[in-house]
């Protein structure tokens, strides 16, 4: 899924407008899982790697999976989330929830691009035949899962959502990923 998603849709799963105290942490655990591959990103950037040799080729490292099995491992967001709900620290507890969150939503849109989300404990990689972004495996299908979900998660969040700015944000993310759907995958099917 696209990071904007995540962050969407644990606001709607995690948030609580009695506790607007939750919102950063809710966000940062949305984010944190793909910080290594904004890294990643910016450094190929910087090295002036090839767009397409860094997603064939660069991306699939052993040194780059390694760090990012680190941010998208399911049990150690669960032994954070475990720590730290046992600790009373709920702010860092809900983190790590939303951390969790990421990574199930991910299990089921990354075909070839999956992670090993059971790091430490195994290597196994579950191989979704539906991706988020590949055409070649059905993302037709699984973009607009996750297009109508953020749209769905938005409905809850824009009667939740207090702030004008957030609400405008909300909606100029949504008018992108609609628009986005529609040049990548409809218009060139039509």
């Amino acid at each position: 899924m696209n990071t904007p998603s995540h962050s969407i849709l644990n606001l709607a799963i995690l948030g609580r407008a009695q506790q607007p105290m939750m919102t950063w942490p809710i966000l940062m655990g949305s984010w944190l899982p793909d910080a290594a591959l904004f890294g990643f990103y910016g450094w190929a950037k910087l090295a002036n790697i090839p767009e397409a040799t860094i997603w064939r080729e660069t991306y699939y490292e052993p040194i780059w999976q390694d760090i990012f099995a680190v941010g998208n491992s399911i049990p150690l967001a669960l032994i954070g989330l475990g720590v730290f709900a046992w600790q009373q620290r709920l702010r860092i507890a809900v983190m790590f929830a939303s951390m969790l969150l990421h990574h199930l939503e991910d299990l089921p849109l990354h075909h070839d691009d999956a992670h090993r989300h059971f790091w430490p404990l195994s290597d196994y990689r579950f191989v979704s035949p539906i991706s988020y972004w590949d055409s070649n495996h059905w993302a037709i299908y699984g973009a607009f899962a996750e297009l109508v979900l953020t749209l769905l998660a938005t409905a809850i969040l824009l009667r939740r959502v207090q702030s004008s700015w957030g609400k405008g944000l909300l909606i100029i993310i949504n008018v992108i990923y609609v628009f986005g759907y529609y040049s990548f995958y409809l218009r060139s099917n039509l």
